[in-house]
């Protein structure tokens, strides 16, 4: 279900998200009369808890989202990061080879032309689709680099000169190293801890307003949709940052489209 809330719209997602969580205040609210009708107090007089309840639930609930928002700009700065280190010893490698023999020069900027290829036409889809990183379709793009690791390796060990290649080695591993980052980044997120936790404390947020404003039914819907555009919004945000490389909002190849039109 969430992967399918990340890849609407923001306008559908917000939209979306707004229904539910009305859905579910109509819900509390019909269950809290209910309830109260079913224990013996009248609808009209006020209960005997402290709205001071609703101010505890309301400022756990925020502490919660700002400690799970900090985590989520991190990891999508992180992932923006990674993109761009990959992308950027890409380019170093092709500059590189520029001072190898014909053949082996040819050979590397084709596969790392191939590489970036299949990044952008492989890696990012299966990315966006919420593939784990331990899916059979990043390993097409795995083998290429492994396989240009593995030319560039050889003609060191057999080059009278092996420190000519080193530092092409070395942008190699760094492109390698860039890539794992990216794909551990497209996996991060708000775990399903996270997520029952946060609609735990909203959802009981919600039951005590409903609670402590049932006397006066207008002030209790009022009251109850204030508070549900409020979460609806918070919600809506970590929605759209979940997933770095999720949604309208997310991580782009655009470091590696720049690389393939060099």
């Amino acid at each position: 279900m969430f992967i399918l809330l990340h890849q609407l719209s923001l306008p559908v997602m917000f939209a979306t998200v707004l229904v539910i969580c009305l859905a579910i205040t109509w819900i509390v609210i019909g269950l809290v009369r209910l309830a109260i009708a079913r224990g013996g107090y009248a609808s009209d007089e006020p209960l005997p808890i402290r709205e001071s309840i609703v101010g505890v639930c309301a400022t756990i609930f925020g502490l919660m989202v700002a400690f799970s928002a900090a985590g989520l700009w991190a990891d999508s700065l992180t992932a923006r990061s990674a993109v761009q280190q990959e992308a950027d010893a890409v380019e170093n490698v092709l500059v590189l080879s520029s001072g190898l023999p014909a053949d082996l020069q040819t050979s590397v900027r084709d596969s790392l032309k191939a590489y970036v290829a299949q990044v952008v036409s492989g890696d990012w889809p299966a990315m966006a689709n919420g593939e784990r990183i331990e899916s059979p379709v990043f390993d097409r793009s795995g083998d290429i680099l492994i396989n240009t690791i593995g030319l560039v390796s050889r003609q060191t060990g057999a080059n009278a000169q092996p420190a000519a290649y080193q530092p092409l080695v070395n942008q190699l591993l760094a492109v390698r190293h860039a890539r794992l980052l990216r794909l551990s980044a497209s996996n991060t997120g708000m775990s399903w801890a996270q997520w029952i936790a946060i609609w735990i404390i909203s959802t009981t947020t919600v039951v005590a307003i409903a609670i402590c404003n049932n006397y006066v039914p207008r002030m209790q819907i009022l009251a109850t949709h204030i508070f549900v555009v409020v979460v609806t919004s918070a919600y809506f945000v970590i929605l759209a940052h979940d997933r770095p490389f999720m949604g309208q909002i997310s991580v782009q190849p655009t470091a590696f489209l720049a690389v393939s039109a060099n």
